[in-house]
């Protein structure tokens, strides 16, 4: 546990600062602080009940008159009841609303019995057509929050936001990794989840309560849910959010932005942020993703971008429970597009990246706060040291597995590259328990470099190759992927344009004297171009002199260059200087150059690149 001021972060050493951390002075007026508290089922798993008895602390230490109120998604804690009743008990305002397929629940109906139905809301009471409060789509939505908040405590502290991952909910969320921060002294984010509480309790049915409200000084902000949307494209809350990131600079080893995250879900519904992450991931953002349940098209879609995913589930054992990351955060430093400052960013709440979330009840929590970052990201850190999975395959699959690809560099305009390219091909059957696995990756490429290979099994969910495309010319590469139940992948493919050959430029001529100076023009080069590869796209041709005026002494028609037989003043010798430029569709060039002297004396030898005709 952590405890932070705006001002400054207390060191997490000695004596008086554990008798800080817990029991904290009375908070000034005006002053935000934070807490951070991280649930470990350590390496060796077992059940860790801190964020419990964080949140049990403070329903025991909230006073009579103050108020407390309660959102969960998943219920059945005897412990937080009881602490819960017994603060009804001593007068304490309590309001609370429950996901409305808890309500069969024996801890949830004596809750409703104590409180009363005026103060503690089963969601879709009474006819019970939804899961939710506020959200009315079909199909079914879920009350998905997962947040408390107290008027005052007993220290002195008043409004306070606990945001947690976590539902009290036994046995199996005491075993993952959940995590929870405190926001005490924020009158309006305090509010802001209270007036969301009451819309809640009041059940006043819509698709759309995204009302977006911050915290006293802004740093803290709260998206909630549910969120209209015209379709699974636009106006997805997380992708708004990560508009909001400028990866040109940021705490990544290469001074650029940096990603970290965390999601229980990535579903293909969402696919949306992982082309979002892509983008961010080409724009220079250096971003890494734990995840335990995602789907083949977003891991294939993310790994074949360089983006790495590290899938995170323990099964159960006869000496170890069932371990995943139950978490829904994400971090950033990055520059910002809203102010142009570089800012260090903690997203927090309850949203899964799935498709039931932002249609339901639910809330992401944005904090800008150096010190909630450094905590969550070295929470982060621990995670990914963890990662691992025994994620057991034994679903009656019937999705087949998806793959994706990406090259480097991207083409240009044209559509060619000038350069060799490194394809990057990724497949995966996704991270899901009923997801039979990943039998084999097929790739085949026809045209300028034919080849075919399988490349067999997976690794942390997902195969991933490189291949590189050297040959000039068209080459097609196809991929698919089969995964172990026999379900064959639809094959997708890519057309790499590769030409490193510039033109070739023709017909400009060599030693060119034009003899005698009489005046006339006199045709000295028919220019051509050609190009075998990706074709020629242009042709330029110029001619110049050291003469002070060429006006009517050049004429080019196309490639076809005439020049004046005549001196510069006085008799001086004239040098002419002609330019070919040529360029291809790939963007390749060449310029070639030849000179024509027009000389002051008549030279020995034969007269070269001497060509009759005149323009028309």
């Amino acid at each position: 546990m952590t405890l932070r001021t705006r001002c400054a972060r207390v060191a997490a050493c000695g004596a008086a600062t554990l008798m800080l951390t817990l029991l904290p002075a009375a908070q000034g007026a005006g002053e935000i602080r934070y807490r951070t508290l991280f649930q470990d089922p350590g390496v060796v798993p077992a059940a860790d009940f801190s964020l419990e008895a964080h949140a049990i602390g403070l329903i025991d230490s909230t006073p009579p008159g103050a108020h407390i109120t309660v959102a969960f998604r998943d219920f059945n804690r005897v412990p937080v009841a009881d602490a819960l009743i017994a603060a009804h008990g001593r007068g304490v305002l309590v309001d609370a609303v429950i996901d409305g397929q808890e309500r069969n629940r024996a801890i949830v109906r004596r809750l409703l019995a104590a409180l009363g139905p005026d103060h503690f809301v089963v969601c879709g009471s009474p006819t019970f057509a939804f899961s939710s409060c506020i959200a009315n789509v079909d199909p079914p939505s879920l009350q998905h929050n997962k947040f408390l908040t107290f008027s005052r405590l007993a220290d002195g502290r008043e409004h306070v936001v606990l945001q947690t991952s976590e539902n009290f909910f036994e046995p199996t969320q005491f075993n993952y990794y959940n995590d929870m921060v405190e926001i005490s002294g924020d009158a309006a984010l305090h509010d802001a989840y209270v007036e969301y509480l009451h819309a809640m309790q009041a059940q006043v049915r819509s698709d759309d309560h995204y009302v977006i409200r911050s915290g006293d000084d802004g740093r803290n902000t709260m998206f909630p849910s549910p969120r209209r949307q015209a379709d699974l494209f636009t106006d997805d809350t997380i992708v708004d959010r990560m508009d909001e990131i400028d990866c040109s600079e940021g705490g990544s080893p290469s001074g650029r932005g940096l990603i970290r995250i965390a999601n229980m879900a990535f579903r293909s519904a969402r696919a949306v942020i992982m082309r979002k992450l892509v983008e961010l991931h080409r724009d220079g953002c250096d971003i890494d993703v734990v995840v335990s349940s995602a789907d083949g098209d977003i891991i294939a879609g993310l790994v074949a971008a360089g983006v790495p995913v590290h899938p995170l589930f323990l099964r159960q054992t006869a000496t170890r429970p069932q371990v995943i990351v139950h978490d829904k955060f994400w971090v950033v430093d990055a520059k910002s597009t809203l102010t142009g400052r570089r800012a260090k960013v903690t997203y927090a709440g309850s949203s899964n990246w799935r498709d039931d979330q932002q249609r339901s009840d639910d809330l992401l929590l944005r904090i800008v706060d150096d010190g909630v970052y450094a905590d969550y990201l070295a929470y982060w850190e621990k995670i990914r040291s963890r990662a691992a999975s025994d994620l057991p395959r034994t679903g009656a699959d019937t999705t087949p597995a998806s793959t994706a690809l990406a090259a480097a560099p991207a083409p240009g305009a044209s559509g060619w590259n000038t350069t060799d390219v490194t394809a990057r091909i990724a497949a995966s059957d996704g991270h899901l328990a009923n997801a039979g696995g990943l039998d084999r990756l097929h790739v085949e490429t026809t045209g300028a470099q034919p080849g075919a290979c399988d490349f067999p099994g997976e690794q942390d969910g997902y195969n991933a190759q490189e291949l590189t495309i050297v040959a000039e010319g068209e080459t097609t590469i196809a991929h698919a992927a089969f995964d172990v139940r026999g379900n064959p992948g639809a094959t997708q493919s890519a057309v790499v344009r590769i030409d490193k050959t510039a033109p070739v430029v023709a017909g400009l001529p060599g030693r060119c004297v034009l003899w005698p100076p009489n005046g006339r023009l006199v045709r000295v080069a028919d220019v051509s171009a050609a190009d075998a590869v990706s074709g020629l796209d242009g042709l330029s041709v110029t001619a110049s002199s050291n003469a002070r005026d060429d006006t009517g002494d050049v004429v080019i028609k196309g490639g076809t260059v005439f020049l004046r037989a005549e001196r510069r003043r006085r008799g001086r010798g004239r040098v002419y200087e002609i330019a070919a430029t040529a360029h291809d569709v790939a963007g390749n060039a060449t310029t070639a150059t030849a000179t024509c002297k027009v000389p002051r004396s008549r030279h020995r030898g034969p007269k070269r690149g001497f060509l009759p005709g005149s323009p028309s």
